[in-house]
């Protein structure tokens, strides 16, 4: 550290002390001085920085563009911000790169103009920015859900309760006549309308809990998770006479265990509902490599399927593409895996061909 003009020792402290980099260059770019916060933030001993271009602290795939931006910035030099609006990256001794502010103070000395640059590492602000906006993304997505959720829900709920309604006044006016056949038929379609309510109502509750639960997220192995899962379904699995092989690896990923444990039923239960009347079903569930740290677990059965103009409605709450007579439920099932996907960041998708079967995508990032 040799910039012989700073030669006032209080001054001198109170540089070497900054919590900022503070670098004087002189006219041709060449380091002059570094405080020992650059050192630190750039990874430099000491003494390795000085004579050396400032452009080595620029990016590699920079720096032919910072020497042209310092030669425009010596041509007008005036107190200012580097790069303003920009995206700004620094890079230390062993290559990596990390967002930066940069300050520029042109000093004026005996030895002629310096160029005064003051740095700050912004990697926890632009880590705490990133934090927030993926958690407004996150409320925003949740907002619209349930806006969707409530308008659905309610249009849902409307049926059974006109019927329970409607069908009241057909009993009272059956007990008034004391007829016998129209009160057993009432009383069963109020019964049948009073179920359907509640099994909504539930199913409206899980949908809640899924949006807006708070997530207990661990460290977890994959192929132990699937099993786990599939264990509770043992006896739907052996009622449906299906199949279900697992060809997953224990790979550790982070998730919240119930939720897990949930999405991997739903989209089980969902094949062995949607299967072909005269062939036993048989779920696949593998994994396959996408980009290093991903991996994309797919659930493949051999169903009735669906067209593929339908393969974004199927995660609609409470949509359905078959009759409820034929296959039970209330169409929430995929919605929540959906919803359980999108709160730890993974992509849910789906293929599907009819008569074929359908494969349900999830990418998971995994943990190192």
């Amino acid at each position: 550290m040799s910039f012989d003009s700073i030669g006032d020792d209080q001054f001198r402290l109170a540089v070497e002390s900054a919590p900022a980099a503070m670098i004087v260059s002189d006219a041709g770019g060449v380091i002059v001085f570094v405080n020992a916060e650059t050192e630190r933030m750039f990874g430099y001993g000491s003494g390795e920085l000085i004579g050396k271009s400032i452009d080595i602290l620029a990016p590699a795939h920079m720096r032919a563009a910072h020497a042209s931006l310092r030669h425009s910035f010596l041509s007008a030099p005036s107190k200012r911000p580097m790069g303003v609006g920009r995206d700004l990256k620094a890079a230390r001794r062993d290559g990596s790169e990390f967002p930066v502010e940069i300050g520029l103070t042109p000093i004026d000395t005996e030895s002629g103009l310096v160029v005064l640059a003051t740095v700050l590492d912004i990697t926890a602000r632009r880590a705490a920015e990133s934090a927030l906006s993926q958690r407004a993304a996150e409320l925003e997505r949740a907002n619209e859900r349930l806006a969707q959720f409530a308008y659905v829900a309610s249009h849902d709920l409307q049926e059974p309760l006109r019927k329970i309604a409607a069908f009241s006044d057909i009993l009272e006016h059956a007990i008034a006549a004391s007829n016998e056949t129209d009160m057993s038929y009432a009383n069963r379609v109020m019964r049948s309308s009073a179920l359907r309510a509640r099994e909504l109502i539930d199913d409206l509750l899980t949908y809640s809990r899924a949006i807006n639960d708070v997530q207990n997220l661990q460290r977890l192995d994959l192929r132990e998770e699937i099993e786990r899962a599939l264990d509770d379904l043992s006896e739907s699995i052996a009622e449906a006479r299906a199949t279900v092989t697992v060809e997953a690896p224990h790979a550790a990923f982070e998730a919240d265990r119930s939720q897990f444990v949930r999405l991997t039923q739903s989209i089980v239960s969902n094949a062995l509902k949607y299967r072909k009347e005269d062939e036993p079903p048989h779920v696949r569930i593998y994994t396959r490599s996408q980009e290093p740290g991903l991996i994309v677990l797919g659930f493949s059965d051999n169903g009735i399927g669906f067209e593929s103009k339908y393969e974004h409605i199927v995660f609609e709450p409470f949509k359905r593409l078959h009759p409820r007579g034929r296959y039970p439920g209330t169409g929430i099932g995929l919605a929540i895996c959906k919803s359980i996907a999108e709160r730890h960041g993974w992509k849910l998708s789906v293929a599907s061909q009819p008569g074929v079967g359908s494969t349900f995508y999830v990418t998971i990032p995994l943990s190192e």
